[in-house]
């Protein structure tokens, strides 16, 4: 007799392997470039390391305008050991260095300038996965069409090899001719094959970044989303303004001003005050006779190195080197900018006018040309080499076409990564 929670045990076992089959022959969900986009951003590690470190240098920054602790001193004698045992003192104080000419808000300004910095460089690793992931999106979107090509091709192949064998059983061709159609199948499922095998690196590629399962990666149709109606300097001014590696360079300038006049002021060294309460003991002897005198004591105590040997020359001389480099480094960075989005900008341009002649008058004429091709030879009127070149060309221009859309799409995502905005994208 089986035991009612053996059974219950086989249910659930059954109910496990359901789940398991379903969610391994499930359909993979559509995903939008701006949803990859996010789960890369999501799951990236370098950008979870780097959010750390801004966290960290904020709390360096706080750190920095802090006062140093105080000095606890304690101090005792006694003249026991000397042969006066009635002698011995004791001091107890509390020291403070004191920080003047506005060192401790320069310090926490300067370490402020660095944790922004770090913000800036953690916005523009963002940005640069952010041209990455696209890229690479754009890259699988590119496999996909040209699959779906190489799939059409070989589908016209075999339509024209079935057309072939119709005409060769009727003895109106030769034999060589259907031989032909079938070397031209077996080219078409090779160039398939080829197509697929290069699509695998990219969905590997998509899982890593974006974590998720190989079979899972399928973008949905990405829209063409029209030039933005934007000027060169419009669009110059905005990368100046709102590039993060720029902003960075700029806070870095910030940040060697600050140090700067920091290692001025540093020249000055800082005092030292200290409150300190001690007591004394001492024997008296007058006349034989010795008698036991105490005092006590309060007192303040200051003390300040002399800047004789060391007036932070070093230092100042180091602050303001860096203070220039930093300034270098930003007018040519600015400069990289600018060429940065001047060659997006003109490669956009290139390339909408290239797509243009594409879609308005080489596409549709193609079609309707193998159309009229694949007519003529099914009735007789033309030879299968005259079909073959048509559909090698059909392949071709429209292979072509896909390497246009791919070059305008990329070029869109160039210069919004160059000039560090967003354009609308539609389902994109």
């Amino acid at each position: 007799m089986i035991r009612l929670p053996f059974l219950r045990g086989i249910v659930f076992t059954f109910f496990l392997l359901a789940l398991v089959w379903r969610s391994a022959f499930s359909e993979p969900i559509s995903r939008t470039i701006n949803e990859i986009v996010a789960l890369a951003l999501q799951n990236s590690s370098e950008l979870a390391a780097l959010k750390k470190e801004v966290v960290a240098k904020h709390a360096l920054a706080v750190q920095a305008g802090t006062l140093n602790n105080p000095t606890l001193e304690l101090e005792g004698a006694t003249g026991t050991l000397t042969g006066t045992p009635g002698a011995g003192s004791a001091l107890i104080a509390v020291s403070q260095e004191l920080p003047f000419y506005g060192k401790l808000r320069l310090r926490r300004k300067a370490a402020e300038s660095e944790a922004e910095v770090q913000q800036r460089k953690l916005d523009n690793a963002m940005r640069l996965l952010k041209d990455e992931v696209v890229a690479l999106a754009l890259d699988y979107s590119l496999s996909d069409k040209r699959y779906e090509l190489a799939a059409e091709m070989v589908k016209l192949n075999r339509e024209l090899v079935t057309i072939a064998g119709k005409r060769f059983t009727a003895g109106d061709i030769p034999e060589l001719e259907l031989n032909l159609t079938k070397v031209e199948l077996a080219r078409a499922e090779s160039r398939l094959l080829e197509v697929e095998r290069d699509r695998s690196p990219l969905r590997i590629s998509l899982a890593s970044l974006t974590g998720l399962n190989e079979t899972a990666i399928m973008l949905s149709e990405t829209q063409t989303t029209p030039i933005p109606s934007v000027n060169k300097q419009d669009l110059v001014s905005q990368a100046l303004s709102a590039r993060p590696d720029l902003q960075a360079l700029a806070l870095e300038q910030e940040k060697a001003d600050t140090e700067s006049r920091l290692a001025q002021v540093e020249a000055f060294p800082n005092p030292t005050v200290a409150l300190f309460a001690q007591w004394q003991s001492s024997t008296v002897e007058a006349g034989g006779f010795s008698a036991l005198n105490s005092d006590k004591l309060l007192g303040l105590r200051l003390s300040m190195p002399i800047p004789l040997s060391d007036r932070n020359t070093g230092g100042q001389t180091a602050a303001l080197a860096r203070q220039e480099a930093s300034h270098l480094r930003y007018l040519a960075l600015a400069r990289t900018v600018t060429a940065e989005v001047e060659a997006a900008l003109a490669r956009l341009s290139s390339s909408e006018r290239i797509l243009l002649l594409f879609e308005r008058g080489i596409i549709p004429q193609l079609q309707e040309n193998l159309k009229l091709t694949q007519e003529a030879y099914q009735i007789g009127e033309l030879g299968v080499l005259s079909v073959i070149d048509e559909q090698k060309k059909f392949f071709e221009v429209n292979d072509a076409y896909l390497s246009a859309l791919y070059a305008r799409r990329m070029a869109l995502s160039k210069l919004e990564t160059a000039a560090a905005t967003t354009f609308s994208r539609g389902q994109q």
